[in-house]
Order: structure tokens, then sequence, then C-alpha cells
């Protein structure tokens, strides 16, 4: 498993970026739940988001979700997580997602396409990325997570006055 913990840099500008990077602003999106509900990324600020890319077809993915479905749980208001699945079909998503339980948001991007997939340059599940409640990318976890991952990956952008 690869981890980026690398928090330092200047302040994001006020446009963000084209691309995903620790250190800097996420770029923003719309994506539809399975409901069909739309979903803003930036209505989020204020809580800290963590953002996963997940898929039915993958085994970690699986591992994954309760974990996350956990943190959202037990962190209440201070936290805000969300899935976005990646090359999957709705219908399997939703079926995975209500197997597991998984109550956070789970937003459907085109299986072909992947456009927010391609910003937040992901190309394997999980990938999982930490974003502080001003909306700047703080830390991301390439792979699988555990427990232990999230709760130090949590600690920074959890932190009073972060």
């Amino acid at each position: 498993i690869l981890h980026n913990r690398d928090s330092s840099g200047p302040d994001p500008a006020i446009v963000a970026p084209t691309r995903a990077r620790v250190g800097s602003a996420a770029p923003d999106f719309v994506l539809p739940d399975l409901d069909g509900k739309p979903l803003r990324l930036s209505s989020l600020r204020g809580r800290v988001v963590v953002l996963t890319f997940f898929a039915s077809w993958c085994h970690p993915c699986e591992e994954d979700m309760p974990i996350l479905q956990r943190a959202q749980h037990e962190n209440g208001a201070r936290i805000a997580v969300v899935g976005v699945n990646y090359q999957d079909i709705p219908g399997d998503t939703l079926a995975f997602v209500r197997r597991l339980g998984v109550t956070f948001p789970a937003l459907v991007e085109d299986s072909l396409d992947n456009p927010v997939a391609t910003r937040y340059d992901v190309h394997a599940m999980p990938d999982t990325l930490f974003i502080d409640a001003r909306g700047v990318v703080r830390t991301r976890v390439y792979g699988q997570t555990n427990t232990h991952d999230l709760e130090t990956a949590l600690a920074d952008p959890l932190r009073p006055g972060s």
C-alpha cells in the first residue's frame, strides 16, 4: 500500500486545479447519487470529506466500505464520507452498497468515460482522498485502507484549527 501523507505547501488558489494533488484544492464536481439526486463536492465545505473511489467488482473495496461506514457513523457531523463508483454499472453499485449497509452517498459516474476519476487521477481500486474542511486535499491512500490508516489520515484534518 502506498501512502501519500504530505500536507505541506502553500494555501490553494481560489480556482481548483484540473487534477487532484495533495496540498491543492480538490477539483469540484457534481454527480448523482443512486437515487438520481445530485451532490456537489463543494457543498460539503466545513466538514472533512473522505472521498473514496470504489467498484462492486473490487474485493478490497468490499472490505473498505464497512470501515468507511463505521467512520461516518462514529464521527457524525465532523466528516462526510462520499463514494464514487469507478468503471461500474449503476445497478451493480446499488446492489453492492445495499448488501454492505452503506448509508453514505454513493455517486454514479459514467462507467466508460469516468471524468471525475480522471480529474482525481484514479487508476486502481480503492483510492481514497482526505479533503479538509477548506476543500484542500490533505492525504491520499492508494489501495485498501484499515481502521488505523483511516484514523491516522483523519487526525490532521480533524485537528481544531485545521
